[in-house]
């Protein structure tokens, strides 16, 4: 009877944990979900199949030059860092925020997948001093790049979800709420047209 206990015990732990393992580190693609987190306010939307692509289009010559004083979007990210934050689905988007003359904010979402605990890990262990946690909202941590090069008052934040790399370059750190909103489905997001 103890025998049978202990196999039993043994038999249900291993499912136990090869549940949580393949919840963990497997997630299914889904084409288009890196719309998920664009705001219905958004003006304009590129959705490319990886960052290649996106550095090819003539929407990264305005996040360039909205990221200002040099500062390219394929030179922000170490090579090591391209692999596990773009390697996949990208969308960008343009939104315009509550004030007039404000600058353009723009939005990002890349589909990281199962990449989302390895890349929250290095996040959490970076000795970057430009990078800063912020906290979390909801559950989301949220981060901030400062750079001394960054266009004049424009502030970098991103945040990770259990699926998706959200990015928003704008005046207020805050901005990215709204795309974690939308994520958690609080506010209405882009529909997804393929």
């Amino acid at each position: 009877m103890i025998k049978l206990r202990a196999s039993a015990t043994l038999g249900l732990s291993a499912v136990f944990a090869a549940a949580i393992i393949g919840y963990s580190f497997y997630q299914a693609f889904e084409p288009g979900a890196v719309c998920q987190a664009i705001p219905v306010e958004a003006t304009f939307v590129f959705q490319a199949e990886n960052l290649e692509e996106l550095l090819q289009s003539p929407v990264c010559a305005q996040l360039d030059k909205a990221l200002g004083a040099g500062n390219t979007l394929k030179g922000l990210l170490p090579k090591s860092w391209q692999n596990l934050c773009a390697a996949s689905e990208i969308a960008v988007a343009d939104i315009p925020f509550r004030k007039a003359g404000q600058n353009k904010t723009w939005a990002a979402s890349s589909w990281v997948g199962w990449r989302s605990p390895w890349l929250r890990w290095k996040l959490e262990h970076t000795r970057n001093k430009n990078l800063k946690l912020l906290g979390k909202h909801a559950v989301w941590p949220v981060w901030q790049y400062d750079s001394p090069d960054m266009a004049g008052g424009m502030s970098l934040t991103f945040a990770l979800t259990d699926n998706l790399l959200l990015a928003c370059l704008s005046e207020h750190p805050s901005d990215i709420l709204l795309l974690l909103d939308t994520y958690d489905k609080r506010t209405p997001a882009k529909s997804y047209q393929p």
